[in-house]
């Protein structure tokens, strides 16, 4: 019954991060990324679907959904392997996924004859969300998880 209430918080936590995200996302990045990113889309048609219908829509926010749930539940377990308070860990974690991130992008970039600058947009788009909501993940973790925050990571406990 455990397991089912703390998978029940992440889901919560992952939830609320979601909506911060979004939230924020019309603030800063609205003006700053989502101009060029879009225009790079629009003027390639042929490899970027920009009529979105409201499965499109399902879809991505589905997509966005499962990356915060996989870089939190990822946080959830690793995060006494840090140091630093929960801000600080959240950040470490999240950048690593951001570096992830920025790298399949620039591959991607790299690889195919799509628009380049759309994937130099999206890594400034994430390099602005990312950071966002680890502070956010930071702020909110031990709040919500108090009670399933396990004692400091030590990997010398099961073979001393």
């Amino acid at each position: 019954m455990s397991y089912l209430i703390t998978f029940m918080k992440i889901l919560t936590l992952v939830i609320i991060l979601n909506l911060l995200r979004y939230a924020y996302a019309y603030l800063p990045i609205e003006g700053l990324v989502f101009g060029p990113l879009f225009g790079a889309m629009e003027r390639s048609p042929t490899y970027f679907n920009t009529n979105f219908k409201a499965f499109d829509w399902a879809t991505s926010y589905f997509y966005n959904f499962m990356l915060w749930l996989s870089i939190t539940w990822v946080y959830f377990y690793l995060h006494p392997a840090f140091k630093g308070n929960h801000i600080v860990k959240s950040l470490k974690i999240y950048g690593i996924f951001w570096v992830l991130f920025a790298s399949i992008s620039a591959i991607y970039m790299n690889h195919y004859s799509h628009p380049k600058d759309f994937y130099l947009w999206n890594i400034m788009d994430a390099l602005l969300v990312f950071p966002f909501v680890a502070v956010a993940n930071g702020l909110l973790f031990p709040r919500i998880l108090k009670k399933e925050i396990p004692p400091a990571f030590s990997p010398l406990k099961d073979g001393e």
